[in-house]
């Protein structure tokens, strides 16, 4: 149950896009947070295409 089988996680930029991007302290651009294929957190929904793919790897 990392990211990198999330439905939410983006693998080309590795971003989470769970929800709406926000703004950072240091910028006011609106980003999706940078995340670790390897992170996890309690948003977590299974994308078994994903699931699949990291299985055969």
């Amino acid at each position: 149950m990392h990211c990198k089988t999330c439905a939410h996680y983006y693998d080309t930029d590795s971003e989470c896009r769970r929800y709406a991007p926000q703004p950072s302290e240091s910028d006011a651009k609106a980003q999706w947070p940078t995340v670790s294929a390897m992170d996890w957190c309690g948003e977590y929904q299974a994308d078994h295409a994903k699931e699949e793919k990291a299985g055969a790897a």
